[in-house]
């Protein structure tokens, strides 16, 4: 199975430098609605036959136009949201990313997992919910040649993804952070004892 990994077009809360992290969130800016359209044309024909996405809008209005392309419905998932952060969510002040920066440098290099806002979750619970998930998606479409597509967001997937699948260093996603509507390619073995493996991130290869 091929699974695409894709963080959501620009929200409104992008535009706006706002850490809108809490559930539902942000809607789709024009510019993001223009996005997903973009992603449709670039994931339409790759074999495409499940679609995922968090309990976010902003996931959701990403794959809506590559699900009507392709005539599948959008399935949502429980664990693919936003980290939550506690204290700095809906904070536009460089304070607030400062911090949010001190903490993805905590997980990301460091790999104090433990670590978590006031209000927040810790590294592990994010990873811990992700690959959940990530092993749902495994499970369901293990026997496919096909293609799956999930979308979610830039910091639980930079903090999960590569703790899920072999193919990239902590330093590598921690240095190159995910465009809106950037793409994780990974081959995930039907074999269920051998361990995903990322073979492009972002258009960067591995490293």
């Amino acid at each position: 199975m091929k699974l695409y990994l894709v963080r959501h077009a620009q929200s409104v809360a992008n535009t706006e430098h706002v850490i809108a992290c809490q559930i539902p969130g942000s809607v789709l800016s024009e510019e993001g609605l223009e996005q997903a359209e973009a992603l449709a044309d670039t994931l339409g024909d790759r074999g495409i036959s499940a679609i995922y996405h968090s309990r976010m809008v902003r996931t959701a209005q990403t794959a809506t136009p590559l699900g009507r392309r392709l005539g599948i419905d959008l399935v949502e998932l429980p664990g693919l949201h936003e980290v939550q952060l506690g204290d700095l969510a809906e904070r536009s002040d460089s304070d607030a990313y400062t911090a949010m920066d001190d903490m993805a440098k905590l997980w990301n290099r460091k790999e104090d997992l433990e670590f978590a806002r006031p209000g927040g979750e810790s590294g592990r619970q994010v990873i811990d919910r992700m690959s959940v998930d990530l092993d749902r998606i495994r499970r369901r479409h293990a026997d496919s040649d096909g293609a799956v597509v999930a979308v979610a967001h830039g910091l639980c997937l930079r903090t999960a993804t590569h703790r899920w699948a072999d193919g990239i260093s902590l330093e590598f996603a921690y240095e190159n952070l995910l465009p809106n509507t950037g793409i994780i390619e990974i081959d995930v073995p039907a074999d269920p004892g051998r361990r995903p493996r990322i073979v492009d991130w972002v258009g960067l290869g591995t490293g």
